[in-house]
């Protein structure tokens, strides 16, 4: 499942690794987005919304497996 998801580009990149910041439970990418604000100086950022949360898709499956599959699929990372 492709999830909703924001991404922000370093303000002055030093080819750090990209941050992914993902919520908690009954959160959305918003929760996070004072953490997004204060590493976007020197990191990528990705923020992202979980299924069944803020504005990603909705399903009757709620597993810890699909989710972590939803997280590779949408970082477009193989098993």
């Amino acid at each position: 499942m492709k999830l909703n998801s924001r991404t922000q580009s370093a303000q002055n990149p030093h080819n750090n690794s990209p941050v992914v910041l993902v919520h908690g439970l009954f959160g959305s990418l918003d929760n996070l987005g004072i953490l997004a604000r204060d590493l976007v100086n020197d990191y990528d950022i990705l923020q992202v919304d979980m299924r069944n949360h803020g504005l990603s898709p909705r399903s009757p499956e709620m597993t810890y497996a699909a989710m972590a599959q939803d997280l590779l699929d949408t970082l477009t990372i193989g098993r």
